[in-house]
Order: C-alpha cells, then sequence, then structure tokens
C-alpha cells in the first residue's frame, strides 16, 4: 500500500510555457533555453475628431484619429497613441515591446483609463457613464467622439496636454456638443480611473504540488495557476482526475483544486491530453513602429485598448508522475516489501516548438520578452 508522502518535496514542478499557435503572437526559444513572446501587426487610421488645447504653452490642434492594430489574424482592434510630438509611422510593421521598453510615463494610469474607456465596441456607454449621451454630435459618430475623449484623457497623462475649456474655440472642431461630449469623457476617465500594473502578457499555466501527496490510490491535492481562461483536457486512461468533491473533471481554471484517482496502487506516470485552451489578451500591451530587420522606427507608441478571446489547439500534454523516493528518515514500512519509500507526484509538461519535441520545463514568467533596447 502507498503511504502518505512528505510535503515540500515537489519543487522540481514545471511550470508550462504555453505555445500560442495563432498568428498574433509567436514564441521563440532564447539562447540561455528560455522563450519570450513578440507580436506584431500592420496599422490602420480612420477619421477621427481635430482637438483644440495645449501642451505647455503652445497651442497644438493635433487629429484624434480613430486607430487599429491587425496582428495577424484579420481583426482590427482599437489602440491609442501614446506618444503626442512623433508622428504616426502607419506604413511600418508595430512590434509588442515591454512597458519597460518604451519610454512613455503613467502607463498604469493610461491602462486605468483604457479599461473605463472606449474600446471599439462600448461607445454608447461610455457616452451614458460620462452624462453626454444627450449632446448634438452633428455629423460625428458616438464612436469618434468616444475615442477623441478617451485619446485625450491618455494625452494628458503621457504628454501634458490640456483640452480648450468648453468656451471661445472651444475643446473640438465640432459644435458644442461636440466639445461637451469630449471634455465629458475625458473627465470622466481621468476622475474615474485607478492606475492598473503592467498585467502579463504571455500565458502561463502551473500546478502547485507543494500539498500533493500519494495515500492509497488518490493523489494530491494540487493547485492551477494561470492566467488562461480554461485549459480542457480529456480523462487519462489509468486514472481519473476530480475536484475536491469528487467530481470528475474535463478543464481546469485558475484556482482549481484537484485530486487523481489512480485505477490501481502504483508507481505510473498520468498523461492527460489536453484539448484546448482560452486566453484573453490583455488591454495594455504596448508597440512600437519597426524596420523589417526588426529595428525600432521614431514614431508614436500605441497602446492595445481592448481585451479579446481566443481559442487554441495546444501541441503539449500534462503528465502527473507517481514515483518512488528513497527516505532520510524512518517512514511507514510498507507491508509486503518493508522497505521504507515516500511517494511524490509531480506535474510536467512537454512544450513543442516548431516541431521539436523539445522538453521545457520553466517557471511562471519565464516567458517574459527579452525585447532589447529602444532606439
Amino acid at each position: 500500500m502507498m503511504t502518505k508522502a512528505l510535503k515540500g518535496s515537489l519543487a522540481a514542478a514545471a511550470g508550462l510555457a504555453l505555445a500560442l499557435s495563432g498568428a498574433a503572437v509567436g514564441h521563440a526559444q532564447d539562447d540561455d533555453g528560455g522563450a519570450h513572446t513578440s507580436a506584431s501587426g500592420s496599422v490602420s487610421t480612420s477619421t477621427g475628431i481635430q482637438l483644440r488645447g495645449h501642451v505647455g504653452t503652445t497651442a497644438r490642434s493635433p487629429h484624434a484619429s480613430l486607430i487599429s492594430l491587425d496582428l495577424g489574424d484579420g481583426e482590427s482592434r482599437t489602440v491609442y497613441c501614446i506618444q503626442f510630438n512623433v508622428p504616426l509611422q502607419d506604413a511600418y510593421t508595430h512590434e509588442e515591446r515591454a512597458w519597460e521598453d518604451v519610454p512613455v510615463e503613467q502607463l498604469p494610469l493610461v491602462l486605468g483609463v483604457l479599461v473605463n474607456g472606449f474600446n471599439g465596441s462600448n461607445a454608447a456607454e461610455l457616452l451614458t457613464a460620462a452624462e453626454a449621451d444627450g449632446e448634438d454630435l452633428e455629423s460625428y459618430t458616438a464612436e469618434q467622439v468616444a475615442y477623441a475623449g478617451t485619446q485625450s484623457a491618455i494625452w494628458s497623462l503621457t504628454d501634458g496636454w490640456t483640452l480648450n475649456p468648453n468656451t471661445g474655440e472651444g475643446s473640438t472642431f465640432g459644435g458644442p456638443g461636440v466639445d461637451n461630449a469630449v471634455t465629458a469623457i475625458q473627465d470622466y476617465l481621468l476622475a474615474e480611473s485607478e492606475p492598473i500594473d503592467e498585467p502579463d502578457f504571455a500565458p502561463y499555466f502551473e500546478v502547485d504540488e507543494s500539498e500533493a501527496a500519494v495515500e492509497g490510490t488518490k493523489v494530491g491535492p494540487y493547485t492551477v495557476q494561470t492566467n488562461l481562461d480554461e485549459l480542457s483536457f480529456t480523462q487519462p486512461d489509468n486514472a481519473t482526475v476530480v475536484d475536491e468533491n469528487g467530481v470528475e473533471l474535463t478543464s481546469f481554471t485558475d484556482g482549481q483544486t484537484f485530486y487523481v484517482i489512480l485505477d490501481e496502487e502504483a508507481t505510473t506516470s498520468v498523461t492527460l491530453e489536453t484539448d484546448t485552451y482560452t486566453w484573453t489578451t490583455p488591454a495594455g500591451r504596448t508597440f512600437v513602429p519597426v524596420t523589417d530587420s526588426g529595428e525600432n522606427v521614431e514614431g508614436q507608441r500605441l497602446i492595445l485598448a481592448e481585451e479579446y478571446p481566443s481559442t487554441y489547439t495546444p501541441d503539449f500534454d500534462l503528465e502527473i508522475t507517481i514515483e518512488e523516493v528513497p527516505s532520510e528518515s524512518p517512514k511507514p514500512q510498507l507491508p509486503v516489501t518493508g522497505a521504507s519509500l515516500t511517494m511524490v507526484a509531480s506535474v510536467g509538461g512537454a512544450v513543442l516548438l516548431a516541431g521539436v519535441g523539445a522538453m521545457v520545463l520553466m517557471r511562471r514568467r519565464a516567458a517574459r520578452a527579452d525585447w532589447g533596447s529602444d532606439a
């Protein structure tokens, strides 16, 4: 009969670096065996609203053109400019960079604005929240007004931009209703938004095994730590994966506690074949224009305004191994052999990169980008 495992003996548990199979994000392997994530895409613009205001004592009249970024999946995602005094380089591919490599201050506050601001699909809701839904927008759309108000709020944080008051010339080149709506949205966002730290821009999946033990045919508990929305799997042939109440599982989510019930008491490996996983790309990813060789180009840095979920078919399986480990001190004796054994269970994962069956074991945030310096 298998005996209860010593706790804290599972420090070698593997964190899984997940290779996204979509075109939006590519994983590459660094020289040190780690992984980094990069994403790139093309920029397009559509007509927005011209604003009136100041940067310092200098009067400026920028166009808050609606900017979109296609990361290769055919979907145009709403992005905003986070540098006022340099031009938009829409002829260049824009490549992702970590916040620390983007020379822009106040990014936590900018992200706070983004989660409350216009994300490409919530213009009516934002106008209502800012109490501007009754204004006459003339020939402008709600989307143009919502974008202009959000962009103005962002520029006020990143570049010291000040929107003109709604007197005299007005805050836009539209009429009073447009002025009022844009100003109301900006003021609402600046008042309501709290700073948000840089989110995880790469998916991760880990299993906390610090409490795991083996007793009879029951192995666990394990606790899932992940930023995936869901990882679905097929039950193994020689065991059953259940939750803390004994209910069979078909997927893992963050914070999920699970056990493995073996068909028989034995040292063994249990393989969970993964079916799909869903990951929501967070808002706040930052992008810079680059040449074909990947060198930075002087131009507006952009920030992603919307989060969006995608479902992928993974190229790895999860493996739980139950193995015998020699004990350093007297432990309960196995009745048949009399051997002093401690049973430990570990979770590992194989990540197949570019068709190569390489085992990559890494911890959370091992997929942090090695971005290089800003040009």
